[in-house]
């Protein structure tokens, strides 16, 4: 039937046609692809690593995460207290709303990009796996930054998951054709004339009001920017439901507790994860930036993924403050905004504890040094 067809001199010039049609479209995306820095779709982003460029050399640190980042890490009062302790710190919080560990990856190749002389340290966090929202997809905000490597990342990841086969094959699926979009920019072509003719549209507010890139989500109930709707009603159902006592905060808080009594030293860690936190390790330690990872309470994923691949990073070179049993008041309702977040007086709190652990590390590294 095949040999047949490709008898059909009118079928076999289709096809030809059709074939260099997608390589003339390949070539032109990928001129303009780029044109256009990784992080072009996501507002959020854009404002952050914009501003993070034209001041750079201000800062010596960077926070690399997702909102458990953003909203939780408020360089104004880590400095501060490390500066207190004789360190010379000055540090900017690069995280970003949704933003899981393969994201992150390609947030540190885009910061890696970026010459800074002054940075020292890089903290990354490993709060999630390679899952993330359906409503993501399609969006530019999601395609924009999808590359080989990431879906590779991904892909190396997913086969040592323990979720059904099926929920895995699914999410395989959603990131090989993520890739697809962005490598034919499909759908996005409006998007990148309007970030390159238009960019009214983007809100400094995402840097903070203290221009160090920590904004809470108490301000963002009364400055609702979200790029997409479903995102801010996400945001404000899970804070009413949060507020009115919902069980989930108990069943949440209960699972957390078991992953941290039933975790055992000679746990194995998933290596795929392992292997990719060490490449990003080794990245920047060829140039001569030390990595260091965070661990942060409330994280969506399980603490039995997570708490075996923190500690299975180099000693001397993470941050946790995710333990139940330690930091109680993470937990509470008292201190929190939302099921998976903290409001600005939890916030404020982390990153005291946060610079409580940072002093001694990094006496000790330059100790070693």
């Amino acid at each position: 039937m095949f040999k047949k067809l490709f008898q059909n001199k009118s079928v076999v010039k289709t096809i030809r046609n059709i074939g260099i049609l997608l390589l003339i479209l390949l070539v032109v995306s990928n001129i303009v692809r780029l044109m256009l820095p990784f992080y072009w779709g996501d507002a959020t982003q854009t404002v952050k690593y914009e501003y993070y460029e034209k001041h750079k050399e201000q800062y010596n640190a960077v926070y690399i995460g997702g909102s458990l980042e953003y909203r939780h890490i408020n360089p104004r009062i880590i400095d501060s207290i490390a500066q207190k302790n004789g360190l010379d710190f000055h540090s900017f919080n690069l995280g970003i709303d949704g933003h899981g560990i393969i994201q992150e990856m390609r947030d540190l190749d885009g910061l890696l990009e970026i010459e800074n002389p002054n940075l020292k340290y890089i903290f990354f966090s490993i709060s999630s796996e390679v899952y993330f929202f359906k409503a993501n997809l399609h969006t530019p905000k999601w395609v924009s930054w999808q590359s080989a490597p990431t879906m590779l990342d991904a892909l190396k990841i997913l086969p040592s998951l323990n979720d059904p086969l099926k929920y895995r094959t699914k999410m395989g699926a959603f990131w090989i054709s993520s890739w697809v979009e962005n490598i034919f920019n499909i759908g996005t072509v409006p998007d990148m004339l309007k970030f390159y003719l238009d960019k009214s549209y983007l809100d400094s507010s995402y840097v903070g009001k203290n221009k160090d890139g920590h904004y809470p989500y108490d301000y963002e109930e009364y400055h609702l920017f979200m790029e997409y709707k479903w995102e801010d009603t996400l945001l404000l159902e899970s804070r009413h439901r949060f507020e009115k006592g919902d069980p989930y905060t108990d069943t949440m808080n209960n699972q957390i507790l078991r992953s941290f009594e039933q975790y055992k030293p000679d746990t194995k860690p998933n290596k795929a994860m392992v292997d990719l936190c060490m490449n990003a390790y080794k990245k920047c330690a060829k140039k001569g930036i030390q990595l260091i990872f965070m661990l942060p309470p409330k994280a969506r994923t399980s603490y039995d993924l997570l708490l075996p691949v923190f500690n299975a990073m180099p000693e001397g070179t993470k941050i946790s403050l995710a333990d139940i049993r330690k930091y109680p008041k993470f937990y509470s309702i008292e201190y929190g905004y939302n099921f998976h977040h903290l409001n600005e007086k939890g916030a404020n709190l982390l990153s005291e504890e946060f610079a409580k652990q940072l002093v001694p590390l990094l006496k000790s590294q330059l100790q070693i040094n």
